[in-house]
């Protein structure tokens, strides 16, 4: 595909050109610009960085995982399920005097 450039108006890249790689609203995009080219490249989205607090709770959880002290995701349901297991039977209401 060929377009021509005019004077006043932002060069478009076509939405043909778009599909055909994978381009998206919304992603981010690099320019590398050289004598007669122009390369277009993704940004990847930086990696998230735990804070140093995050980082050491994440280890004191590795650490009680590695000496076997854990809870298992039946356990846990199990738990939140409780209290509305014991809760008694409704009782019947008693009629006003």
């Amino acid at each position: 595909m060929t377009v021509t450039v005019k004077s006043g108006a932002d060069l478009v890249v076509p939405p043909s050109v778009q599909r055909r790689a994978g381009i998206k609203t919304g992603d981010r995009l690099r320019f590398k610009v050289t004598e007669h080219v122009i390369v277009i490249t993704p940004v990847e989205p930086p990696a998230y960085e735990p804070s140093k607090t995050e980082m050491a709770a994440i280890r004191r959880g590795e650490a009680e995982i590695a000496r076997g002290e854990y809870v298992t995701l039946r356990d846990i349901l199990h738990d939140l399920d409780r209290p509305r297991r014991k809760r008694g039977a409704k009782t019947a209401r008693k009629a006003p005097r």
